[in-house]
């Protein structure tokens, strides 16, 4: 069996790439990535048009994702197009299983780039056969980019005298992160059980808000002044306009939004409940 693992050496790519090259020692399994480093590391130019350089394959693991664009690396580029042209040389590779790492709250239609290309994405592929997706909400790895962000608040708040405000809409969302070795399971289950259509959505057993965050990072210490979205609307995105550092367009549209939803799917593919993700954020945050 030929597994090929796209944006292997990314943070989903590379506990993915780990445990299915665990799950199955005797597959032949390429984790591929620019500049081909990593465990079964592969160098491999996504943006190409012929894919037939792989030969027959059997399983295409997609979790090529970006979170912030920077230059030519548009979200349309990375989330459209390189499944665009994965599709296109599908039938050279042998009309492969694929398995497709999408997001929760991918909708075509969003007002956040990064939401709406994952969206488009994800209708291309369900018109296909022979295809799962997997949308999870925050996949808990270390160093995940909302880590660097609590602890950015954190850094603030003690600017500020212990103080930190922040739009009141962001604190009442709510979260239902998961553990990224879960979502690199369902990965593994969904070969092993030779599944097809699935659509799992990857949320965990536990619901956060980002005020439950900052109380971890801060250790209850913070003292949050909530702003009112009507107030704190326009000035804020100017900010992400100023300084996306701090928080990016996408980013301010997405945590305003809950991002949670029912995970009995994502149960049975793993038989078994999804791991608590409380030990890693207390970690994380610490």
């Amino acid at each position: 069996m030929k597994i090929i693992i796209l944006g292997g050496s990314g943070q989903i790519g590379t506990v993915i790439t780990r445990m299915v090259t665990n799950a199955f020692p005797n597959a032949e399994i390429l984790s591929c990535s620019r500049s081909g480093k990593g465990q079964n590391g592969y160098s491999f130019n996504v943006f190409q048009k012929d894919w037939s350089v792989f030969g027959n394959v059997d399983v295409i693991i997609n979790s090529v994702g970006i979170i912030a664009e920077e230059g030519e690396n548009t979200f349309k580029k990375i989330h459209i197009d390189v499944v665009e042209n994965m599709l296109h040389s599908r039938a050279k590779m042998g009309n492969p299983k694929i398995i497709h790492i999408s997001v929760l709250g991918a909708d075509s239609q969003s007002k956040s780039g990064y939401a709406s290309t994952k969206g488009y994405a994800d209708e291309l592929l369900k018109k296909e056969e022979n295809v799962n997706i997997i949308s999870p909400s925050f996949v808990c790895t270390p160093g995940t980019m909302m880590i660097g962000k609590l602890k950015m608040l954190n850094t603030m708040a003690k600017w500020q005298l212990g103080f930190l405000p922040c739009p009141a809409h962001f604190l009442s969302a709510k979260f239902q992160p998961v553990m990224g070795e879960d979502i690199a399971e369902s990965v593994i289950q969904m070969i092993k059980q030779d599944l097809k259509g699935e659509h799992i959505y990857g949320t965990g057993p536990e619901i956060y808000t980002l005020e439950d965050w900052i109380n971890i990072v801060g250790k209850g210490k913070i003292k949050i002044i909530r702003i009112p979205k009507w107030l704190i609307d326009k000035p804020f995105r100017v900010v992400t306009i100023l300084f996306p550092f701090i928080m990016n367009k996408d980013q301010y549209i997405l945590l305003g939004k809950d991002n949670i939803h029912d995970n009995s799917v994502l149960k049975r593919i793993l038989g078994r409940e999804p791991k608590s993700t409380r030990s890693f954020w207390v970690k994380e945050l610490a």
